[in-house]
């Protein structure tokens, strides 16, 4: 199998030659691939450019096109600045009241913010891996994408309000931002993937419950992930892609939630037990995780990141439906000593007889 049948065979929970491996590494590919950062985040080139070296140097099943979070909401007006060697960080929101969300429009991903970057990165990779390698895209989640545009902090505690009244015009608004953020990712998704990308993402990181209640999580970014989920589903009579879920932190109370969004594989931080997750919604999606990027990744030696690595396989490659991954992005100078540590274990054709 090439890496696009053997990542593909696992999200269609088939018998695979080997264990899938696909560390998330937008940034640190950048570093691997010689790129600086603020170039690598405003010019497709560079950026597939990069990606294309970190995978002639690793061979991972699944590249990247990834960089910060604020490509869509610089579509919105979003004002960032962009560090030298380093990813662009917020100035200024455009929503600052509440009837500020109203005024928003969807942008267009082929004109607006920094959307078309990514979208000439995603097709200048699937241009040169064709179908040997796996093409995963971005995407900022609704529920994150909403806080991007008021702040963190007023979209939060915005929140908190709607959840006393919700009825009242705080939770209307809130409603309706949503609505507008999934639609955004909605049209952003189709585009990337209409230039070729395999894998859509929806990265959605403030939704994690180390963030927001569970029943938070069900009421305001559930029903949005779940809307992006079943729009992409229906995309799907006119390309051949699968969906990703990513949420920061331990998601294990809602782990049946995320796994009713619609998306095929779910991707977990190194909070979850991937042995609880391949218990609870293992036959029902496919599962990728979940190496701790800092203790393990960027601070442990290649004999503990071969371990880990091990024990994620033992956890949840049974009876496929799993790829080994990292829990979240890598750090731009992991050692590259252990990212190979990582796709050395997965490659280990002895560790398939447990299929």
């Amino acid at each position: 199998m090439n890496s696009y049948q053997r990542v593909f065979a696992a999200i269609r929970h088939e018998r695979v030659d080997c264990i899938p491996v696909a560390p998330y590494m937008g940034n640190h590919g950048a570093k691997i691939g010689g790129a600086i950062i603020s170039k690598y985040c405003t010019d497709g080139k560079i950026m597939a450019q990069a990606q294309l070296n970190a995978w002639e140097l690793y061979g991972q099943d699944m590249l990247v096109a990834q960089s910060d979070n604020y490509y869509i909401a610089e579509g919105f007006g979003v004002k960032t600045e962009i560090p030298e060697d380093s990813t662009p960080f917020v100035l200024d929101y455009p929503v600052k009241k509440l009837g500020d969300i109203y005024k928003l429009k969807v942008p267009d991903p082929y004109t607006d913010g920094r959307m078309p970057v990514y979208i000439e990165a995603v097709r200048l990779l699937k241009s040169q891996v064709g179908n040997q390698a796996v093409v995963r895209c971005p995407g900022t989640g609704c529920f994150s994408l909403a806080g991007h545009l008021m702040g963190t902090e007023n979209f939060l505690m915005g929140l908190v309000e709607a959840e006393g009244d919700p009825d009242g015009e705080t939770a209307n608004a809130l409603r309706h931002l949503l609505e507008v953020t999934s639609d955004a990712l909605i049209s952003f998704s189709k585009a990337v993937i209409g230039e070729g990308g395999d894998i859509a993402s929806v990265g959605d990181s403030l939704a994690s419950i180390d963030m927001i209640s569970p029943n938070m999580y069900r009421n305001w970014a559930w029903p949005f992930e779940k809307k992006v989920f079943s729009a992409l589903e229906k995309y799907k009579l006119h390309k051949n892609f699968a969906t990703l879920l990513h949420v920061c932190g331990n998601m294990t109370p809602v782990l049946s939630e995320m796994a009713e969004t619609g998306a095929d594989i779910i991707e977990l931080d190194y909070k979850v037990s991937l042995e609880t997750a391949k218990q609870r919604i293992g036959e029902n999606v496919c599962l990728i995780g979940n190496l701790d990027p800092a203790s393990v990744l960027l601070n442990g030696t290649p004999e503990l990141v071969a371990a880990e690595s091990q024990k994620c396989i033992d956890d949840a490659g049974k009876g496929s439906g799993f790829i080994l991954g990292s829990g979240c992005e890598l750090a731009l100078y992991t050692p590259i000593e252990n990212v190979k540590a990582m796709i050395a274990t997965a490659r280990n054709k002895s560790f398939i007889e447990m299929l």
